[in-house]
């Protein structure tokens, strides 16, 4: 466990779920039940996805723990139950190593991260697509200056995506020209997304090999938007010459296909924040030639 001035923070077993303690929060609302004027309060504040790949995220819950007596209280343990569209994922009790101490007279801010993996998502749930509702509910622990257990009730509930990554092939290389010293060609990738939402690209920056040897790079102009379940083909001429790009190459272009490698990364801005997808596709690319 780490602590630093705002902030400590403790693992959570084997679920992949961690209670941080941030710094002091602004006042939440006061509940709606009656409660003793030294009782633990917990009001839900933010919920914010993080760390979305095509293998999983983490959905934080921010929840504000207001004190307001006048002796610190001490976080001991909490239990919890994850149940994603009404199916039990995770069900568990942890007991703190070491107490966390939560300051009187004021609130302190925890995050409930539940780390969410796709496979293993399917293995509880089954096919899953688009998006999922996932239900925390749980106690956390405290104890009193007199050694007394106060416990404090959470219930919490909050939406993620089913993230795909988008998809990359190969069209047919056009041969505009071909003559004994180069080609004038054309390359056309094409991007599809899976996903039910419009993937909004800021940049596609690309390598592109044929024979093993480099032949282009830079990045993909114009919009690189890809829309819901659709997808997009993109066309990048250039010219080869072949006395720069080896005899491999000059003799790939003599035949029907060349073998070809396309790597480079998607930046994509979403509402859960920036990704940056990697790609890497190999195979053999046809020439269709000019008469």
């Amino acid at each position: 466990m780490r602590t630093h001035q705002g902030s400590k923070g403790l693992a959570a077993g084997t679920a992949c779920l961690a209670v941080f303690l941030a710094g002091p929060a602004a006042r939440a609302a006061s509940p709606a039940a009656a409660l003793a004027k030294d009782d633990i309060t917990l009001s839900l504040r933010e919920k914010v996805i993080k760390n979305l790949s095509s293998s999983g995220l983490v959905l934080a819950f921010h929840v504000a723990v207001a004190n307001p007596a006048r002796a610190p209280r001490q976080l001991v343990r909490y239990r919890y139950r994850v149940r994603i569209d009404q199916k039990e994922y995770i069900n568990t009790a942890v007991t703190l190593a070491e107490p966390l101490a939560v300051p009187p007279g004021g609130e302190t801010l925890i995050a409930l991260p539940v780390k969410i993996t796709y496979d293993l998502l399917r293995q509880v749930i089954g096919p899953i697509e688009g998006q999922a509702l996932c239900d925390i509910v749980g106690e956390m622990y405290f104890l009193t200056e007199r050694a007394k257990e106060q416990k404090a009730s959470f219930a919490y509930s909050g939406e993620f995506p089913i993230f795909k990554d988008p998809e990359v092939d190969l069209l047919p290389l056009d041969v505009v020209d071909l003559t004994v010293g180069g080609a004038d060609v054309v390359f056309h990738p094409r991007f599809k997304n899976a996903n039910g939402y419009d993937l909004i690209v800021d940049a596609i920056d690309f390598e592109l090999a044929f024979s093993g040897r480099p032949v282009l790079s830079g990045s993909i102009p114009g919009d690189k938007s890809l829309p819901r379940t659709g997808e997009k083909t993109f066309a990048l001429p250039f010219l080869i010459d072949f006395f720069e790009a080896g005899e491999d190459i000059r003799a790939g272009f003599g035949r029907d296909e060349i073998p070809c490698r396309f790597t480079g990364q998607i930046r994509i801005a979403s509402v859960w924040g920036p990704l940056v997808i990697r790609f890497d596709t190999i195979q053999s690319l046809r020439l269709s030639k000019k008469s």
